[in-house]
């Protein structure tokens, strides 16, 4: 017998049988291909807003910065604050371009302003980092059952897949985000329960939570030192974490997809702006959660003694500790926060691989109706890989740096790919690739022979391939002269 109640199970069961029933209701039969994708270009910035939320944060956060931080410090944290940065950069250099095309995908202004097999190798980039990213949120969850229900974990991963999956394949675009606007607010009601809780009981309150805390070294914020391979160095997470924000909001389809889907520029920035506000503060009100809950656990030695896993933490102490019913509620928003993130990427990915490769290249000049039916099954096609995927996503090791990892080796190339394209005319389509190719073998380089912290692969990638391919471009190319110009200009 699991740890939650029979009730707190019934809660979780209801769940996400009612997301996915929420889900499915915006089924349209003969949607074409922008309602199925884009909404029809009708979004609102709010509900879009809450939905790139639920996109970035999933159950890799949801779980693991407090597991984070229960076993180290808060030093992690300050990566959240990188956006500061990365979204006035996002919304002045990569907005404008995105709003003035008619696309459907960020790698279609590749191959406007490079050639086609630049925009199938940014695009096969992407496929492989997001379809990599929904593995690893399929999983995080799936592990949670295993360790508070006693459901096996390959059980709880084809559920967890295959459920998201197939509303996300019957809802579209529509689906998708109004689905995410609920998990956002399931999410917050349901961490915001459990900080609340986890203070009350710690038996000296906010004294304890300092005297112990401060004793442990949980306070430490800042390493200022140059040691280059500690993973939560000040100049790594500031850098590594700036360059990493701009990728993902710039670059990765799964962002950029809600992008489309509203009005007018004006809405997207308001879109991002928001959710910058939104998630400091939340990812901060994991990290000190974390804190919190090493503090009472400290108190409590045979509790923290039946603690298996420290990236269940949250879950173990509310099947412990929270009344029947709250506990389910908690559990329920873990699986909202994988839930929302995974439907999203399976409708990204579905998105890239029709149109960048299966309308562009095999099935050209079929019907609009045609090509919606095909995002369809690729969506559910993605949701099958991604879910064979998770089956192996414990190898990647700590839960909270599992996608990280991945992020950082690709992200940088696709960025380095797109920084080309919007700054200098010079760089030729030759140049773009070889640049990739440069940034691909650098980086797995680094990764192989040098102890670096993980947050500085992203930008080594993006410096190499935007080096390499301005060299080989200089030297054996000259400019380029068709295509559509780069949106600055070139001094």
């Amino acid at each position: 017998m699991g740890l939650l109640k029979p009730f707190d199970l019934c809660i979780v069961g209801l769940y996400l049988l009612g997301i996915s029933i929420i889900g499915a209701r915006f089924y349209r039969k003969n949607a074409g291909l922008q309602e199925y994708l884009l909404g029809s270009k009708t979004m609102q910035w709010f509900p879009v807003a809450l939905s790139i939320l639920a996109a970035d944060a999933s159950a890799i956060s949801y779980l693991g910065v407090p597991a984070w931080s229960f076993q180290h410090d808060l030093k992690l944290n300050q990566q959240i604050f990188t956006c500061l940065f990365a979204i006035p950069i996002v919304v002045w250099l990569f907005l404008p371009i995105y709003s003035k095309a008619n696309i459907y995908t960020a790698y279609q202004y590749l191959e406007t302003r490079f050639d086609l097999r630049v925009r199938l190798i940014a695009s096969v980039f992407f496929l492989i980092l997001r379809g990599a990213h929904v593995a690893v949120v399929i999983y995080a969850p799936a592990l949670m059952m295993s360790e508070l229900m006693n459901v096996p974990l390959r059980f709880s991963i084809l559920v967890m897949g295959l459920l998201t999956a197939f509303y996300t394949m019957m809802g579209g675009i529509r689906g998708v985000i109004w689905t995410d606007a609920i998990q956002v607010f399931t999410v917050l009601i349901g961490f915001g329960t459990v900080t609340v809780s986890v203070l009350n009981h710690i038996p000296g309150g906010i004294h304890e939570l300092w005297e112990t805390g401060n004793a442990a070294g949980k306070f430490q914020f800042f390493d200022f030192s140059l040691q280059l391979n500690q993973i939560d160095n000040f100049w790594a997470l500031l850098i590594g974490g700036i360059v990493l924000n701009i990728q993902a909001m710039s670059t990765d389809q799964a962002v950029l997809q809600k992008f489309f889907t509203t009005k007018s520029a004006r809405e997207t920035a308001k879109s991002l702006v928001f959710y910058g506000v939104v998630l400091m503060p939340l990812m901060t009100m994991l990290s000190v959660l974390g804190v919190l809950l090493f503090v009472l656990y400290s108190s409590r030695p045979e509790l923290k003694a039946s603690l298996q896993n420290a990236d269940a933490i949250v879950p173990h102490y509310a099947a412990h500790l929270l009344p029947t019913g709250i506990a389910g509620l908690v559990v329920a928003s873990i699986f909202a926060g994988s839930m929302s993130t995974v439907s999203a990427s399976l409708n990204s990915l579905a998105t890239s691989s029709v149109v960048d490769i299966y309308q562009r290249l095999i099935r050209r000049n079929r019907s609009d109706r045609h090509y919606a039916l095909a995002s369809r099954w690729a969506t559910f096609l993605w949701g099958l890989l991604a879910t064979v995927g998770a089956l192996h996503a414990g190898a990647l090791g700590s839960l909270i740096l599992a996608f990280t990892r991945i992020q950082s080796f690709i992200g940088g190339i696709i960025l380095g790919i797109f920084v080309l394209g919007i700054s200098t005319s010079r760089v030729t389509s030759a140049g773009a690739l070889v640049g990739a190719g440069v940034g691909t073998l650098f980086v797995a380089y680094c990764a192989i022979y040098s102890d670096l912290s993980l947050y500085w692969f992203c930008v080594l990638g993006c410096l190499a391939t935007v080096s390499g391919a301005w060299l080989y471009s200089r030297l054996f190319s000259t400019p380029a002269t068709s295509g559509e110009p780069p949106i600055l200009a070139e001094s």
